[in-house]
């Protein structure tokens, strides 16, 4: 329910998680009103909890939640809260997320849905159930909401580079490339479901799906773990027990090809997603990288000055006019921004009574990816993605 007041409405939220993630839904929430539809719209931040008092008590000072505390079910139990994001480590989201579906709360999570498939298809079916009928189910993919990369979307949608022959997309971090960085639940198969693949691969494999369309096999796949052990913070060693680095052979629905490469251990790239798409009659890419540009090269024209060329983003680009504070081309987004759009998308589909576009359902289909690369790398063969085919 959304609260009605002096012919207002008002949106009561609650935080599960105050980590980094989730410190980017709350200033998602602090200024998701800069969005021309969320004019009249109170956001209200009522409370945020974390396992780690002081944490969740910082988070609520520095972003203005009503309050703080360490309770899950306290924060359910409160009826005037409407909605809720959750931003755990992915072993906490299928008991966390049950109990928030179970509320009848609108609920936005940081990806993945669970550890696997099974725990992603188990979470879609409890989202489905007849008692959450108008309540909102949404996966933060949050890089599909930066401008760049919705207008490569455009750019194949509209059919401006043709059919599509095949695609590559990469996702290179460094965050893990020193061997003494201390070992954490990221680097435990058991707590994080796998590794650079299902951490940083997942938002690759989800451009590819946004921009191109869904991926209906994984042709084959390989993983490596190039740092086998690491020292927690007390100085326990702890072997790693998923993968730094994967490679896969992607086939899409349509039958174009693509490959996709996830790494943790990319020394001198802090955080770089890439996604290149080749066309019968021309190519479109993005990266993070040339974060506000587009680069589009169509075929067919004067061959003395043939290439691609560079299209700075503006407002007629994605959500860029509801979430830049200087509604001007050539200005800029940031990752913060990909925040404050998501967090727009995911209320007004609260205010409005629709459906989100990254429902947990469509989030399961996708984790069904992540099975199939593991089950391709395991066996030496291809693995199809159940409910798709190739063309």
């Amino acid at each position: 329910m959304v609260s009605e007041t002096d012919g207002g409405r008002t949106v009561r939220v609650g935080l599960i998680g105050a980590g980094m993630a989730g410190q980017a839904h709350a200033f998602g929430y602090r200024n998701a009103s800069m969005g021309d539809a969320l004019r009249g719209v109170t956001v209200e931040l009522a409370h945020v909890v974390d396992a780690v008092a002081p944490l969740a008590q910082d988070v609520a000072e520095r972003y203005g939640f009503r309050r703080w505390g360490t309770s899950v079910d306290e924060l359910l139990a409160d009826p005037s809260i409407d909605a809720v994001s959750v931003a755990l480590p992915n072993n906490q989201h299928l008991d966390v997320l049950a109990r928030v579906l179970a509320s009848g709360k609108h609920v936005l999570t940081e990806k993945p849905l669970g550890l696997d498939g099974d725990q992603a298809a188990r979470l879609a079916e409890l989202a489905a159930a007849p008692e959450r009928a108008g309540a909102v189910d949404a996966v933060g993919f949050s890089y599909r909401r930066l401008p760049g990369l919705a207008a490569l979307r455009t750019a194949v949608a509209d059919g401006v580079i043709g059919a599509i022959r095949h695609f590559e997309t990469t996702y290179y971090c460094h965050h893990a490339a020193d061997a003494a960085d201390p070992f954490t639940w990221r680097f435990d198969r058991a707590a994080s479901g796998g590794g650079a693949l299902i951490d940083l691969g997942l938002h690759a494999i989800d451009a590819v799906e946004f921009a191109v369309g869904p991926i209906a096999e994984v042709a084959a796949a390989r993983f490596a773990t190039v740092i086998p052990e690491r020292m927690d913070r007390d100085g326990t060693p702890h072997p790693v027990t998923n993968d730094d680095m994967a490679a896969l052979l992607l086939v899409a629905g349509d039958g174009a090809l693509g490959t996709l490469q996830a790494s943790r251990v990319a020394h001198s790239t802090p955080n770089s997603l890439s996604i290149r798409v080749f066309g019968e009659r021309g190519m479109a890419s993005f990266s993070t990288e040339d974060l506000n540009a587009l680069w589009l090269h169509e075929a067919g024209g004067d061959a003395r000055f043939d290439g691609p060329r560079r299209i700075i983003t503006g407002p007629l680009h994605g959500a860029y006019a509801d979430v830049s504070s200087f509604r001007s081309r050539g200005v800029g987004t940031g990752y913060g921004e990909a925040f404050i759009a998501q967090v727009q998308a995911f209320l007004g589909c609260i205010l409005t009574g629709t459906p989100s576009e990254t429902p947990f359902a469509a989030a399961a289909r996708t984790m069904r990816v992540l099975d199939a690369a593991g089950e391709a790398a395991a066996t030496g063969a291809a693995a199809r993605i159940p409910g798709e085919s190739a063309a």
